[in-house]
């Protein structure tokens, strides 16, 4: 109890002193602020050069005119930019045009969100140009400056020379340092002339994509903020569609034609990535079909197959889906056109994918929600009318809710055939909100609140598909896990061979995570509320906790956390590695493998939390404040802590004892089970954990029984009757302890004579059982054949005598006469 106690206290003191250091890290940090004093001025500049000096300063004008004109020199960036200015002010040019193009087409938030980012890169890509410029010009200018003030200088020199009339050679070198300067002046000035119009140039490039993202930031708040709001006219307004189906022809042709150029320019240049996509899926493709024949190999030589694996029955399916995955993610800048044709034809091995293992019901909704997915991007596509969009639009919901009303006799099956779950009961109040969903939609976009309706049905299509397309992902990146470690090299590995499949499900469900965590993102994104719920993430990552002069942010806290506990899962990692595959292969004494293990542990953990106190923003370079609030915690109350502690490196590294050695100490005897920081865990044969303090094995005296080998003697103490011959016990205790199968024959068992006793003549039988944990077992074996085997041999065991005397009382009449009597005790 008291133990633990001071235990308490010195984990309060550590907490407490780590406080007070980051508190007087974050005073001291405003403390230097605070006393930072201006540099002194410099002294003014000299307005004249002595006689002396001329010579030497000449020299530094030389060197100084050097180092300017090589700045002149063509700059790799420079000529860069100028090369690829034409290029990109054409490209920005055809991507205006086509994101007005996509603007009246009212396309989707996360269309809206797609082109924003694109206009975002764009402009990070100018805006980096125009900063180079900007420096390169910068530089110039300061040259320039220094030039007409080494001019003005060398002016101002020439004329107190003339008018102290210096000898000609030194106005001569005057002259000719004047020359020099104003001959690098046109140099710099005629190439900062070209930077200044390269600079001119790329700006007008940055205002085209800050008007861009002005655009559909307006429209995108548009999109959202009107979305209760009727922003067309009901659909039975007759006098609408006589116009629209006259332009309807038309627009179709300028919309295939579009889009015909966009896919056409997708697979004519190269920097549209056709070909590296291309290259991509004949790359999965051989390698899923390889691995399709390798499975069937397998299974026709017996070897289990797991579920994982099944997903290469069909490689062009996987291969067609992963590439286009990989195509249609944020990593790619691709126009709106191709991207929705790619996403589409995505669906198709998806699909593929998902039907051998999934339930027809689920493949039914899912086969469902592809062709209406289809449909809304063939509402984006030809939509731009704004009634024909709005009557797709009123269509696809109401095929949405025909399926979703057919699809409730297999709900309704499902049901009847499992019981009442969680997973039913969630099942049904999706299929209820849904159905709520698109009701609200089909009234809306018929009534003409159209960016309602935009948002409610394609949002659920969306859904459905990111999950499909997310389910996919699983598949394909499970079967390649588990196809990974059925081949070389990884099935090498010892942590392959024995905990394959535990990793495999460890790995999977990170993926669902990584799935889940990937769903959600282009969910949000898709509604437009990615850049709201990302600002308010950041909001509440950035605000502060202050006390004080102490100031720390929640992001501050949660990276802290974070970065211990990477530091955890990688020491767990690393030691269960060296566990599993290191330790075996190599031949390391006893106990040093879980020293070697601890040790990194220690030291992952402990650069893991200097990493995190770094995170935090405490400053390392005083180290020393740190040192002494630490120091006065170990004075008062953490003597006993770091002396267990340095006692449990000794336990490492000395190795007085290992893991599973049998050790006493005092009146405890048990098996080590674990060597801690603190403490160590022996467990005592009752089946009691004792937790000993690292310091008590070290200066206790320690008893080890299995320190050098695993052999423990055992002494079976055995008394005989006087009158029977020693040789002839000793013969029979060392053929009873032979004849027993758990002792060893070499070192031999022998009895030995040890002395006379009050009533026997004492013998005693040492052996050496073959396991040591069987050392109790065999003494009980002996000692019951040593029994018999004397017993059988004539000879007894003697027992002990009393006597007893009995004394009368002279006085009483009743009493006996006086006399003894001996009495002996069986």
């Amino acid at each position: 109890m008291l133990r633990s106690f001071y235990y308490v206290v010195g984990t309060s003191m550590v907490a407490v002193c780590l406080l007070l250091t980051i508190a007087a890290f974050a005073a001291e940090q405003q403390r230097a602020d605070a006393t930072k004093t201006e540099a002194p001025a410099a002294p003014p500049p000299p307005t004249e050069i002595a006689l002396a000096d001329i010579a030497a300063r000449a020299t530094d004008v030389a060197k100084l005119l050097d180092s300017l004109t090589s700045a002149t020199a063509p700059d790799p960036q420079v000529e860069n930019i100028a090369k690829s200015l034409a290029d990109l002010s054409a490209a920005l040019s055809e991507q205006a045009a086509a994101t007005q193009t996509t603007l009246e087409t009212e396309p989707t938030l996360e269309t809206l969100q797609a082109l924003v980012q694109q206009w975002q890169r764009r402009q990070l890509d100018t805006t980096a140009w125009l900063n180079t410029l900007t420096q390169h010009a910068t530089k110039l200018q300061d040259g320039l400056k220094q030039l007409a003030d080494q001019q003005q200088l060398w002016n101002s020199t020439k004329k107190s020379a003339e008018a102290s009339k210096a000898p000609d050679p030194i106005l001569q070198q005057i002259d000719a340092t004047l020359t020099a300067i104003i001959v690098t002046q046109g140099k710099i000035q005629g190439e900062r002339e070209v930077i200044l119009d390269l600079q001119s140039r790329v700006a007008q490039e940055v205002t085209k994509c800050t008007a861009a993202l002005t655009a559909l930031n307006r429209f995108q708040q548009k999109a959202v903020a009107g979305i209760f709001v009727p922003d067309a006219p009901p659909l039975w307004r007759v006098d609408l569609w006589a116009g629209a189906f006259g332009a309807l022809p038309e627009h179709v042709r300028n919309v295939q034609h579009a889009r015909w150029s966009e896919f056409a320019k997708y697979v004519r240049e190269p920097r549209e990535g056709s070909a590296l996509h291309a290259i991509f899926f004949i790359v999965l493709a051989l390698i899923f079909r390889a691995a399709r024949s390798k499975i069937a190999f397998w299974q026709k030589s017996g070897v289990a197959i797991s579920e994982p694996l099944f997903v290469f029955a069909r490689p062009y399916s996987a291969a067609l889906a992963s590439a286009l995955l990989i195509a249609t993610s944020p990593f790619f800048q691709l126009s709106n056109p191709v991207r929705q044709i790619m996403t589409l034809t995505a669906l198709v091995p998806m699909l593929r994918l998902l039907k051998p293992t999934a339930s027809p019901a689920i493949v039914a909704a899912l086969y469902t929600a592809g062709g209406l997915f289809a449909i809304e991007n063939v509402r984006q596509a030809y939509g731009g009318i704004q009634v024909i969009g709005q009557a797709i639009l009123v269509a696809e919901t109401l095929a949405a809710l025909v399926a979703m009303f057919s699809l409730r006799r297999h709900y309704r099956q499902i049901l009847a055939e499992r019981a009442e779950s969680s997973y039913l009961i969630l099942l049904r109040a999706a299929h209820s909100l849904i159905i709520v969903v698109l009701v609200f939609s089909l009234l809306g976009g018929a009534a003409g609140y159209v960016r309602l309706a935009r948002l409610l049905t394609p949002g659920i299509l969306v859904g459905g598909v990111l999950a499909l397309a997310a389910y996919a992902y699983l598949r394909v990146v499970g079967g390649v896990i588990a196809l990974a470690f059925r081949v070389w090299p990884l099935r090498l590995l010892k942590i392959v061979e024995v905990h394959g499949e535990q990793l495999e499900r460890s790995i999977y469900r990170f993926l669902i995570w990584m799935a889940v965590i990937g769903w959600t993102t282009r969910y949000l994104a898709y509604l437009g509320l990615l850049d709201t719920v990302l600002s308010l993430a950041g909001a509440v990552l950035t605000s502060k906790i202050e006390r004080g002069t102490l100031s720390i942010s929640v992001g501050s806290i949660i990276e802290f956390l974070l970065v211990v506990y990477a530091a955890y899962l990688l020491s767990r990692f690393l030691r269960f590695v060296l566990q599993e595959d290191v330790y075996p292969r190599i031949d390391l004494a006893p106990g040093m493998s879980y020293a070697v293990s601890s040790l990194l542990n220690y030291i992952i953990l402990a650069l893991g939390f200097v990493a995190g106190l770094g995170v935090l923003g405490v400053d390392f370079s005083k180290v020393s404040v740190m040192a002494g609030a630490f120091g006065v915690g170990i004075g008062f109350g953490l003597q006993s802590i770091v002396n267990n502690f340095v006692s449990g490196l000794i336990l490492l590294f000395e190795r007085p004892m290992h893991l599973g050695d049998t050790v006493e100490v005092g009146n405890l005897q048990g098996t080590v089970r674990r060597i801690g920081i603190r403490a160590s865990v022996i467990r005592t044969g009752a089946g009691a954990d004792i937790i000993v303090p690292n310091s008590q094995l070290i200066t206790d005296r320690v008893t080890n029984w299995t320190l050098s080998d695993r052999l423990r003697r055992v002494d079976l103490p055995v008394g005989v009757n006087y009158g029977a011959d020693p040789k002839i016990v000793i013969e029979v205790l060392e053929r009873t302890a032979l004849a027993h199968a758990d002792v060893l024959r070499d070192p031999a068992p022998r009895a030995l004579f040890i002395g006379y006793g009050e009533n026997s003549i004492n013998f005693e039988l040492r052996v050496w059982p073959k396991n040591f944990n069987q050392a109790a077992q065999v003494r009980s074996d002996l000692a019951s054949a040593v029994y018999h085997a004397v017993i059988s041999a004539g000879m007894s065991f003697p027992f002990p005598q009393r006597e007893v005397r009995i004394l009368s009382d002279p006085t009483s009449e009743s009493a006996p006469t006086l006399g003894s009597a001996g009495i002996r005790k069986d």
